[in-house]
């Protein structure tokens, strides 16, 4: 309301009573904002930015009204948006030595559409969406008529045509029958003349106007002197363009520019109160990776500790939280002597750990004060310490800022920018660091960085603003489709329509009629090239108003508009053949043949069922030795879960390992249970949510226990066993395999368990041979190969599923009635037969050949790049064998 000059007296007279509830609670909210404004203004001296401005524009004016003599004064370009800009356009028009130059007015366009535009000041009587309203508006200030108005210069018979056709398009909407008549600009040799040098690009996606966008641009750096300009409102087209170019290594800068926190210096600042905010592993990894970042070191040295510090330290143990860092170190090098711990981590030298440990710890040092900062510190404190933190991260080894920063320019604007903020804050303003954070990223948001240099001098990226009294050989009006060119209207959320128009105030659709005038105002140059995409973050878009408005007034299948649009294919085809390959071939399943030597010569039970389902994760793990790491800050999930029961259940087992149980069997299990789930049960969701689950599946254990020790006259848990296979070829194998338990049967028999804290296999797939694992060391077993068991046969082989809503459930191997040991016979004879095939060398290790037996996730489909044969691969669809 200060801006558009409306009294807030004027807001009383408003009746909220004629409209929804809704507005007269905003209107309520409106009237106690308005009364304590100016209250709180001036119980701190201060005064309302967009006031201050509307006064020195009066001032001005009361100057240029004055008898002191002044000195030529001209405006140029403005259509007065802003009202108090129209006053004082309209005090220089009026003034003895003033001149005002008006950016486009159409003095084309019949008396009676132009009537239609609207008269009034108030635009909101008018078509606000029309690209003279704002034009309108302003001479109606000046008080001045459209014939009066002076025309300066004569533009070319083609760009009088295109002119002259553009008002014919952009008319009023009720002044459209014109357009029966055909005549005029709308005849076909005018049509011509108006669309020769114009060329409508349609593409499929952003992507593909991108890059026809920048097809044309370097085009016109073909022909010497000529220029080129992207005129976009939208800043991730103008990004997309100038990243296109940059692969024939031409720079342009866009005229927005970057913000401050788009700069180096703004991405560390922000860094580096994310780090302090959580100190997690991430954020602290995110931090060193800063290419600014240096702690005293030299950025080599940085970047060797920070390779130490993730692989040693926070892939090797699940760590959320760096509060204790030397409790985390004694963990991670706990894991680091485990024999099972990643490759990776034990190439890690005592040296480079060392190293990482320290460089963490000078971290933590670095921005303790600011974590030590509490929810009601001052910001003038928040800003003091954050700007201490920024010194402490990029000071090199001699404790100057490092001279090799990708954009050191930026860091002085953001000290600037701190000690601005550190001068103006009030000791009385608390800020909790979060909030400081989230306060300087807007800061960072508004100011702007240093400008790149290296630009090439006959391209530009404007806006729309920007573009308006520059001239170019050729102009590319990018994005013309509708929130975008023209934008969104957005409603406001406190007054309805009536109600501003009722205060005096611009409609929402000023915006629109603003960039109609844009849209017009660039179409000016010789040459102009009109854009937008189907489909704009994936979803269908609508062609902009003003290009629909064109092809309505050309007609239907004019020839001018279908070789603007052919012109326009020309690019994409450009566009499209650009990243074609010569040639594609699809991607093929991998089947690689290693020599026999480098094949595996011993696998568990467990790998032998990898062997079956999915032969290249082993010729991965085994042959080319990669194993994939641990995710930084991972979760404590299933595998940890799968841990802790298993160890939970031995240590319980082996403290009964025959006979009845005691009484005092349940309290003892869950004490053992509630030990090993500890740090599990740290989490809070974890406590709430799964472990109510597994007292469940403790309760159901310990039933099943008490029932399987009445026919079982001892138990065996986790028992490690291997034996022997002489393969064909005469080469050894060992099978080796960990039995989570074992019952020694009175009949002479054994029960063989595997615990299963997850979905146990299908009957299926035991019974064909995916899920050997239990049939196998059933098959060892009758082989001797437990060493503290002698040779039995397994008369059971069970799968105990733990946990769950119902705590547990028994299923059978094979499923209920299965013959075991037939079944274990079985699978053992056939595992030879596979063993031997793979001893041969022109056996594959194909990937995943029975998909629908497939593991859902391995950690090398991405190695086999099974996403790009397994749809054209019939094979991989079908389920069926290669």
């Amino acid at each position: 309301m200060i801006i558009e000059g409306a009294p807030w007296a004027k807001i009383e007279t408003l009746a909220p009573d004629a409209y929804d509830p809704y507005w007269r609670i905003t209107l309520d909210f409106l009237k106690i904002a308005f009364a304590h404004w100016p209250l709180w203004l001036a119980e701190r001296g201060l005064i309302d930015r967009a006031k201050r401005v509307a006064l020195l524009i009066d001032d001005e004016i009361k100057a240029l009204e004055g008898a002191a003599p002044r000195g030529p004064t001209i405006i140029a370009g403005s259509t007065g948006a802003n009202r108090a800009t129209a006053r004082l356009i309209a005090a220089i028009a009026r003034a003895p030595q003033g001149a005002v130059v008006l950016p486009d007015l159409d003095l084309d366009l019949d008396d009676g559409a132009w009537a239609m535009i609207g008269a009034d000041d108030d635009a909101t009587l008018g078509l606000a969406g029309h690209p003279q309203s704002l034009m309108r508006r302003l001479i109606g200030a000046i008080g001045v008529k459209r014939e009066d108005v002076a025309k300066l210069g004569s533009p070319s018979p083609a760009l009088a045509a295109r002119s002259a056709f553009l008002t014919e398009a952009l008319r009023p909407a009720e002044s459209t029958e014109r357009w029966r008549e055909r005549e005029g600009a709308l005849s076909p040799p005018a049509l011509a003349a108006a669309l020769a040098g114009v060329t409508i690009v349609v593409a499929d996606n952003e992507t593909e106007e991108a890059l026809a966008l920048a097809i044309a641009m370097r085009e016109t750096l073909e022909t010497p002197g000529k220029t080129a300009a992207l005129i976009t409102p939208d800043p991730s087209i103008a990004r997309r363009v100038s990243a296109e170019l940059a692969r024939w290594g031409v720079e342009v800068e866009d005229s927005a520019g970057r913000t401050l926190g788009q700069s180096p210096a703004g991405a560390l600042a922000r860094l580096i109160l994310d780090a302090a905010i959580e100190f997690s592993p991430r954020s602290i990894l995110a931090l060193l990776a800063h290419p600014a970042a240096r702690f005293g070191r030299a950025r080599a040295d940085i970047e060797g500790a920070t390779r130490a510090l993730e692989l040693a330290i926070f892939r090797a143990i699940p760590l959320k939280s760096l509060d204790d860092l030397d409790r985390a170190f004694v963990e991670a090098r706990q894991a680091a002597e485990d024999i099972h711990a990643h490759p990776a981590v034990h190439r890690v030298g005592e040296v480079d750990r060392q190293a990482a440990e320290a460089l963490a710890r000078e971290v933590a040092r670095a921005l303790a004060p600011l974590r030590a900062l509490g929810p009601s510190a001052s910001l003038s404190d928040s800003l003091t310490l954050h700007r201490a933190a920024v010194s402490a991260v990029v000071a090199g080894p001699r404790g100057a800022a490092h001279d090799t920063v990708e954009d050191p320019r930026g860091f002085e604007p953001l000290m600037e920018l701190m000690d601005e903020w550190s001068e103006a804050a009030a000791e009385s303003f608390p800020t909790a660091l979060a909030e400081y954070s989230a306060l300087l990223d807007d800061a960072l948001a508004s100011a702007r960085a240093p400008p790149a240099s290296g630009g090439h001098p006959r391209l530009q990226i404007l806006g729309l603003l920007e573009a308006r009294l520059l001239s170019f050989d050729c102009v590319l009006l990018a994005g013309l489709d509708e929130t975008v060119w023209p934008p969104s209207v957005d409603t406001d959320a406190f007054l309805n329509r009536p109600m501003r128009a009722a205060l005096s105030l611009s409609p929402p659709e000023r915006r629109i009629g603003q960039t109609a005038h844009d849209f017009v105002a660039a179409l000016g140059a010789p040459k102009a090239v009109l854009s937008r995409a189907k489909k704009r973050g994936g979803e269908p878009t609508v062609a902009s108003r003003f290009l629909q408005r064109l092809v309505a007034a050309a007609g239907a299948g004019a020839q001018a508009f279908a070789d603007a649009e052919e012109r326009g294919r020309r690019y994409l085809a450009f566009a499209r053949a650009l990243d074609q390959p010569a040639e594609f071939r699809p991607g093929v399943r991998p089947a690689p043949r290693p020599p026999v030597e480098l094949r595996p010569r011993a696998l568990s039970v467990t790998r032998i069922e990898t062997l079956r389902r999915d032969p290249y994760a082993i010729y991965a793990e085994y042959i080319l030795r990669l194993k994939p790491l641990e995710t930084v800050e991972r979760d404590m999930g299933p595998r940890e879960i799968g841990i802790a029961w298993h160890a939970a259940l031995q240590e319980f087992v082996e403290t009964h390992p025959f006979g009845a149980l005691s009484p005092e069997a349940r309290d003892r299990l869950f004490s053992i249970a509630r030990e090993r789930f500890a740090p599990l049960r740290a989490d809070p969701a974890f406590a709430a949510l799964n472990w109510p689950r597994i007292e469940a599946g403790l309760d159901f254990f310990l039933a099943f226990d008490r029932k399987s020790r009445l026919d079982a006259t001892s138990v065996w848990v986790e028992q490690h066993g291997a034996i022997p296979i002489p393969l064909a070829s005469g080469a050894p194998f060992k099978l080796s395999a960990r039995a989570d338990r074992i019952d020694a049967l009175a009949s002479g028999g054994a029960r063989l368990i595997d615990y299963k804290s997850g979905t146990p296999p299908g009957a299926k797939e035991v019974k064909v041979g995916f899920a050997p694992q239990l049939t196998l060391e059933a098959a060892m077993l009758r082989r001797g190969g437990f060493k503290r068991l002698p040779p039995l046969e397994a008369e059971q082989a069970l799968y105990l599923k733990l946990g769950g809503a119902k705590g547990g459930e028994e299923k059978p191997a094979g499923g209920k009635g299965e013959d075991i040991f037939a079944l274990a016979e079985k699978h053992f004879a056939e595992l030879k037969i596979l063993l031997d095939q793979f001893s041969c060398e022109d056996t594959p290790y194909l990937s995943r050949p029975f998909p629908k037996f497939a593991s859902r996730f391995s950690d090398y489909d991405h190695l086999a790049r099974v996403k790009e044969w397994a749809t054209a691969d019939g094979d991989a669809e079908s389920g069926d064998s290669p």
